[in-house]
Formats: C-alpha cells, sequence, structure tokens
C-alpha cells in the first residue's frame, strides 16, 4: 500500500480515536460493570478501530515494528491498577501514537525495524558467501550472493511502495519511481544474473574468477545493503 493512502487511513483512524476517547470513561469513573455505561455501548466500535489500526501499522512496517508495540503496548496498558482495554486514558494515548506515526509518514522519518533487523541478517547470509568464496566453494558464494541481494532489493522496494513479480521488473521500477539511477539499476541487473547463473547450473559461471565473484560480493556489501 501506497504511503498516500497509509496517510489517508491513519488520518481516518486518528478521528475515529479522538472521538472514542471523548466518549468513553475514565477507568477510575467505573466501580463496576454498568451496561450503561459508553465504554460498553462503545466496545465493538472501539475493537474494530483498535483492530483496523493494528492491522495498518502491521501491513506498512512489519509485525515486529515498534510503532507497532507502542500502540498495542498502550491499549493493552493498565489504568488505575486494572487491566487496560478501552478506556478514555489509554484510547488518548494510542490515538497519539498513531498522530506520531502519521507525522512521520509526512515526514519521510519513519524507521522500520524490521527491516533494519532482516539486513542484519542478510549481512550474515553474505558473510556466508565470503567464507565459501575463501574456501573455494565459488557457487554456493554466489548463490548465497543472489539471495541476500534478490530479498534486501525487494524489500527496499517494498518500502518504496514498488512491487513486480520479477526482479527486472522491480529495478525498473525504482529507476521508473526516481529512487534509484539507471547506473544502478544496469549494476543490479548485472550482478543478478551472475548469481542467477551459479542458482540454474548455465555453463558461463565457470568463466567468472574468483576475483569477479569477490567484486560481485563487494558490490552486494556495499550498494545493496546500504539502500
Amino acid at each position: 500500500m501506497r504511503d498516500e493512502k497509509i496517510i489517508k487511513k491513519l488520518s481516518n483512524f486518528i478521528k475515529e480515536g479522538r472521538r472514542l476517547a471523548n466518549a468513553l470513561n475514565s477507568e477510575s469513573d467505573l466501580d463496576y460493570f454498568d451496561e450503561r455505561s459508553e465504554n460498553v455501548k462503545l466496545y465493538p466500535r472501539a475493537i474494530k478501530w483498535s483492530r483496523d489500526s493494528i492491522n495498518l501499522l502491521k501491513l506498512r512496517f512489519g509485525a515486529d515494528s515498534t510503532h507497532l508495540e507502542y500502540f498495542v503496548d498502550e491499549i493493552n496498558k493498565r489504568v488505575e491498577g486494572r487491566g487496560g482495554r478501552f478506556y478514555k486514558e489509554n484510547v488518548a494515548n494510542a490515538t497519539a501514537i498513531l498522530e506520531h506515526v502519521l507525522d512521520a509518514v509526512e515526514s519521510g522519518l519513519t524507521e522500520d525495524l524490521f527491516y533494519k533487523r532482516e539486513i542484519l541478517v542478510f549481512s550474515d547470509l553474505l558473510e556466508q558467501a565470503f567464507e565459501f568464496l575463501e574456501s573455494d566453494h565459488r557457487i554456493a558464494a554466489a548463490i548465497y550472493g543472489r539471495i541476500v541481494l534478490e530479498t534486501t532489493v525487494r524489500e527496499f522496494a517494498r518500502k518504496e511502495g514498488v512491487e513486480g513479480e520479477k526482479f527486472d521488473q522491480v529495478i525498473i521500477k525504482l529507476r521508473q519511481k526516481g529512487v534509484i539511477q539507471k547506473p544502478l539499476e544496469s549494476s543490479l541487473r548485472a550482478n543478478y544474473q551472475l548469481g542467477s547463473m551459479a542458482a540454474h547450473g548455465d555453463e558461463k559461471f565457470k568463466n567468472y574468477s574468483n576475483s569477479e565473484i569477490r567484486e560481485y560480493l563487494n558490490f552486494i556489501r556495499d550498494k545493496v545493503l546500504t539502500l
């Protein structure tokens, strides 16, 4: 989902959160379960607001996102010593989290920790690729490199609102959107093809020297993992 739609949905969820917070009672005002309380009447609406907000945060930032974690924590926070759910205090605080997220998305300052954690995993895989090459396991090194290259670029593209079935479609769309320039697009394509030769058992792969495979891995380390 593109950020324009994310912004629109976030704005709507913030408005709904404010309406709910204004209408709900504080937990300290409810001494017992009262079927007449606004909290009971608004429960189905609050549930929908909460679930829709959670789904949007998961979609945009991933299941491990700190934005999602903070939102859920606020919803579940204990107020006045009792378990939270939908009271004036925690709904207002959760709405404030959504306001922070909206401001971050609009400013281009979003932190996607799920993506950062994946980059760390990819870095480890790339280190293994270098080790394979040192042991002269050239095919394994090239295949590991291609896995890191393709997965990192696709995840980066997803953050930019770009998707495609084929790798070439993804990098073309990234260039058309102005996210990457033509030289990088060409380099990504050439290096992806090298990795694909190894993965598919292409005889042409034998023509590459260890030095060229090392350059391929260096490109992934220096140009891809830094996207």
